[in-house]
């Protein structure tokens, strides 16, 4: 039976001998580690080899965990930045926002110009808008034209009427 991870049992763990040549300097560094630890230079060589394929499994296994999470990572990110840098999508009517999470809306006075989430509608800066108000960070804001939110049922302001 191979012996590289975990202990066999006494019955099954039968020492074979393993020659190698090493030279003189690292023979020199194994004799002193060897008698410092006061172990055999065989018992030494052992161990450090058991512990080599111990460290080397655990760092495979964290570089698998690692590059995994990146990919996950990496997608995410991917995926935020295409629907952050993509205002054209709103514009375009391709992506009439699902405004049922949005629970309130605010007048706000544009500084850019943007599209009606509702009807597509261009808005122009300076323009009044309505942004929508939700509770999901990741959702993409909602607009809504003077004429959208009417038909909401806001009213509209005294000064319009």
């Amino acid at each position: 039976m191979y012996y590289a991870r975990g202990v066999p049992s006494d019955r099954e763990r039968k020492d074979r001998l393993i020659q190698t040549r090493v030279p003189r300097d690292l023979e020199a560094t194994l004799k002193s580690e060897a008698r410092r630890r006061r172990v055999t230079v065989s018992h030494l060589i052992r161990n450090v080899l058991e512990d080599a394929f111990d460290l080397v499994d655990g760092v495979v296994a964290d570089v698998d965990r690692l590059v995994s999470d990146s990919v996950t990572l990496a997608r995410n990110v991917g995926e935020n930045a295409r629907r952050l840098a993509d205002p054209a999508r709103s514009r375009s009517g391709e992506d009439h926002a699902d405004l049922a999470d949005v629970y309130a809306w605010n007048e706000v006075v544009l500084q850019r110009a943007t599209a009606c989430s509702s009807c597509s509608a261009k808005m122009a800066r300076g323009e009044r808008g309505f942004v929508g108000l939700s509770d999901d960070p990741g959702r993409r804001r909602a607009w809504l034209c003077s004429s959208c939110i009417v038909a909401l049922g806001g009213a509209p302001r005294e000064e319009e009427a």
